[in-house]
């Protein structure tokens, strides 16, 4: 703190420019079952970590609380089990 009269001061610190991205609408696990064609079950177990790969989700609180997911977390995890098909199909015709 800086005195200027007798009275303290805060020191001015520059402008930090922080990139905000919007609030994307979470989507339910019926929603990500139907987009994915599988049981909302299967779902949840990728959300929980017990099956692979990982989906991620935002659980909305403690206990059996909804499960809630990012469109673009799904996306991604689209493109994670294309990739790891890929891999598979590549090993396959060794």
């Amino acid at each position: 703190m800086q005195h200027v009269n007798g009275i303290e001061q805060a020191k001015i610190l520059p402008a930090v420019i922080v990139e905000v991205k919007p609030i994307q609408q979470l989507i339910k696990a019926a929603d990500v079952a139907r987009k994915l064609g599988v049981s909302i079950s299967w779902v949840v177990q990728h959300a929980s970590g017990k099956r692979k790969p990982y989906l991620p989700a935002v659980k909305m609180g403690p206990g059996r609380s909804p499960l809630r997911f990012d469109p673009s977390d799904v996306e991604k995890f689209i493109d994670e089990c294309r990739r790891i098909a890929g891999q598979r199909a590549g090993f396959a015709g060794r």
